[in-house]
């Protein structure tokens, strides 16, 4: 190969384009060579063995690179390649450099293993890493070859379908979150929206569920006992239709046998649910604080890796949703970068007048909507509102049944309500979350007596 480019020096440029680099040689003294050819290039010179012998003399690498003489005995019976030729010898020399790392990783992993050193878990972790740093060493990071598509051809092309497992808010291969405070049932919404989907049915509060789906339900938080009996209860408000076997799968933490919670931010733990995932299906991770827990609220570089395997999931098929906690701002807990990748992000609340007793409500407003579904958008996706649950029956065969409506109405209403007993707008705003301008329409409808439902 480096006689190759002596003869050649267009050969340096379909191994660089190829993504091959210096420590892919075996021997220092080529990739002493290799690396004094690509000086040269980057000062657009030419190579041959006047300019790298004396590249190499003044970096006084040319004793390490073998002497004059050896530089020169490279293009002894050498001839020109063409530049197939030339990949099909770096793939050669490419995979020899693979197989070393991996013994020196293994070598590595088997040291630390004899030693004792960390527990089997942790040695595991470390036995991916490296393999990826492996990897990564080779490569240099170099992946296919980006396709570049002119915009006259992508106009035309003719792509699938859009499709959804929620519309519009979670499309297939994508990723979605909610997020609510302690004690705002996010886990009952997340639990009936999972259900809805695992049995087909046709949508889910504001939303449509255009079809059946297989569903993997990850719990890290919740007694298994409170679970499953939330999961009857959901089970009873559909008159007790089940999901088809496997279509609804639960990983719940606190299940009799299961060793250990799946930690999302180890490679141990993403492999135990991977196992449970084919494709084309809905998995929940409920919630990321108990399956990726940190001590640093601001954890974005550990977040990486965890992002990185949800967009690896998704492009086998797999939708995922997240279940969250605010931070102190209201909004979602911790870095940002878990918004990025999102389709939706739903923030649950609690209304100022909420009653314990009267039983779960919550206000649902859309942070983030990505998509706008398959066909005419319907003003109800994007719209707020108020979801309630109430459960019938007696003790032994209670019935969960969501309801919900529209939440700006409700809004509306509460801050007439606010005016009329005298209240400031700044104060009704603030109370209501409405923006002043509402309110100053409210208060001058109140006025007329005009209905404030009329726009």
């Amino acid at each position: 190969m480096l006689g190759a480019i002596l003869l050649d020096n267009a050969a340096l440029k379909t191994l660089v384009d190829s993504g091959f680099h210096s420590q892919n040689f075996f021997l220092e003294q080529h990739r002493l060579v290799f690396t004094g050819m690509l000086a040269l290039a980057d000062k657009n010179e030419t190579i041959d063995l006047i300019t790298l012998t004396n590249h190499l003399h003044d970096q006084r690498d040319l004793e390490n690179a073998g002497g004059a003489p050896y530089v020169a005995s490279l293009v002894d019976g050498m001839y020109v390649m063409d530049q197939k030729r030339v990949l099909d010898y770096a793939k050669i020399v490419l995979e020899k450099a693979l197989l070393r790392n991996v013994i020196h990783a293994t070598h590595n992993i088997q040291m630390r293993a004899f030693e004792g050193e960390g527990g089997a878990a942790e040695i595991y972790d470390n036995a991916l890493q490296m393999f990826l740093e492996a990897g990564k060493a080779i490569t240099n990071g170099h992946k296919e070859k980006l396709i570049a598509v002119d915009v006259r051809d992508f106009l035309t092309m003719n792509l699938s379908p859009k499709e959804y497992v929620i519309e519009p808010i979670l499309p297939v291969r994508n990723s979605g979150m909610i997020y609510a405070p302690t004690g705002a049932g996010k886990t009952y919404i997340m639990l009936h929206l999972a259900y809805c989907v695992a049995i087909g049915f046709p949508n889910v509060f504001v939303w449509d569920i255009p079809k059946q789906r297989r569903v993997v339900y990850v719990e890290g938080e919740m007694d298994a006992q409170d679970l499953q009996e939330r999961v009857q209860e959901i089970s009873r408000g559909f008159d007790g239709v089940f999901p088809e076997s496997g279509q609804l799968r639960i990983i719940a933490s606190d299940l009799p046998e299961q060793t250990a919670i799946p930690r999302i931010n180890s490679a141990e733990g993403r492999k135990r649910i991977e196992e449970h995932l084919s494709g084309d299906e809905l998995l929940v991770l409920d919630n990321i604080s108990a399956l990726c827990p940190s001590a640093d609220e601001d954890e974005s570089g550990e977040w990486s890796i965890v992002q990185e395997w949800i967009l690896s999931l998704r492009r086998r098929g797999v939708a995922v949703f997240l279940v969250h906690h605010p931070g102190k701002s209201g909004s979602q807990l911790g870095t940002s970068k878990k918004e990025f990748q999102l389709s939706c992000n739903l923030r649950v609340t609690i209304p100022s007048n909420y009653d314990l007793v009267e039983g779960l409500r919550v206000g649902v407003k859309l942070d983030k909507l990505r998509s706008r579904g398959t066909g005419e958008f319907k003003p109800k996706w994007g719209q707020p509102f108020e979801i309630s649950l109430r459960t019938e029956g007696d003790k032994e065969h209670k019935a969960a049944v969501f309801s919900h409506r529209p939440l700006r109405e409700l809004l509306r209403q509460r801050a007439l309500e606010m005016l009329q007993a005298g209240m400031r707008e700044n104060d009704v705003a603030q109370e209501t979350g409405l923006d002043r301008f509402s309110i100053y329409r409210i208060k001058q409808k109140m006025k007329s007596g005009t209905p404030i439902t009329e726009d």
